[in-house]
C-alpha cells in the first residue's frame, strides 16, 4: 500500500517540476551554507524520526550526516483480543520482539534542479551509508493460567509470560503486559544500512527547508533477528518511507536575502 502511495506522489509532485516555475528572480543568487533540518516519515515497516547535517561543498552538493530513530514492526502484525473476555487490552499475537533501530551515517547530497523563483521546486538526491545498532525489548503477555468460580463469580489467575508458539492460543492471552515489562532484558544487534531517495523541495524562505521525501533503506544486521515467532528470522529488512523534512539554512549574503523575501512579500 505504501509503496502505492509513493508512486502517487511522485507522480504528482513530477509536472510541478516542469510547470511549477515562474518568471525568474533578477535578482543576485543567495549564497546558502550548512543545513540543519529534521525528518518524520512513515514507513512501510514503521516510522522513523531522523536529524541531518549538510555541509556545503559547492553550489550543488553537501556532504550530509544523519542520526535516525526508527520503530521497526512485522507487516503481519495484527491486533486482536481474547473473545472470551472483555475490556482488556488487544495484543500481537505471537510477537517475541518490539524493534527500534538506532543509525548513523554519512553520504551526499546533490540538487539536480534548483527554484529559480518564488513558489517554485527544487528536486534533490541524496544517499547515506553507516552502522544501525538495534534494539529487540522482549514482548510479554498476561497469559491466564486458570480459572475458578465462586459465587458465581469467575475469577482469573494471570502470570506475565513470554510467547510460546508451542502451547499458546489466543484464548490462552487475556492481555498484552506493560511495555516496561522485559525492558532490563533488551538486547541489542549490530548491523549496517544504506539509505537513498529524493526530496522535493518548497520552501519559500532562502534560510527555510520544507520538503516532502521519499526513498528507501536497507538493514543488515550481524545476525538473523525475530519479530514474529511463526515467521522466519531476517538478517536483511528492506522499507520504503516517505515524509516531511523542515529545517534551517545557513547563508552567507544574508542582507541579500532578506532584501530579495522582502520584496516577495511586498509582491504578495
Amino acid at each position: 500500500m505504501l509503496r502505492n502511495i509513493l508512486h502517487t506522489i511522485f507522480f504528482c509532485l513530477l509536472p510541478l517540476f516542469f510547470f511549477a516555475q515562474g518568471e525568474l528572480n533578477p535578482e543576485a543568487r543567495v549564497v546558502t551554507t550548512n543545513e540543519h533540518s529534521y525528518l518524520v516519515s512513515l514507513n512501510s515497516n514503521g516510522f522513523s524520526l531522523s536529524y541531518q547535517y549538510g555541509k556545503r561543498l559547492d553550489g550543488f552538493r553537501r556532504r550530509i550526516v544523519n542520526v535516525d530513530f526508527s520503530y521497526i514492526k512485522h507487516p503481519k502484525e495484527i491486533r486482536v483480543e481474547n473473545p472470551y473476555y472483555q475490556s482488556q487490552k488487544k495484543f500481537v499475537f505471537g510477537k517475541l520482539n518490539t524493534v527500534f533501530a538506532l543509525r548513523g551515517g554519512i553520504g551526499r547530497q546533490r540538487e539536480i534542479y534548483s527554484i529559480f523563483d518564488k513558489g517554485g521546486i527544487a528536486i534533490r538526491y541524496h544517499y547515506t551509508l553507516g552502522a544501525t545498532v538495534v534494539f529487540l525489548k522482549p514482548v510479554y503477555y498476561e497469559v491466564v493460567d486458570s480459572t475458578k468460580i465462586y459465587n458465581n463469580v469467575q475469577y482469573l489467575y494471570i502470570s506475565d509470560k513470554q510467547f510460546d508458539y508451542s502451547i499458546h492460543q489466543i484464548s490462552d492471552i487475556y492481555s498484552r503486559s506493560s511495555f516496561f515489562k522485559g525492558i532490563d532484558e533488551t538486547k541489542m544487534v549490530p548491523g549496517a544500512y544504506v539509505k537513498g531517495g529524493f526530496s522535493f523541495v518548497f520552501s519559500d524562505k532562502y534560510e527555510a527547508v520544507n520538503a516532502i521525501e521519499f526513498g528507501a533503506l536497507l538493514d543488515i544486521f550481524s545476525r538473523p533477528i525475530q519479530i514474529m515467532a511463526n515467521e522466519k528470522k531476517e538478517r536483511f529488512i528492506v522499507s520504503l518511507y516517505v515524509g516531511y523534512r523542515f529545517g534551517k539554512v545557513k547563508i552567507k549574503n544574508k542582507t541579500d536575502a532578506l532584501n530579495i523575501n522582502y520584496q516577495d512579500e511586498e509582491t504578495d
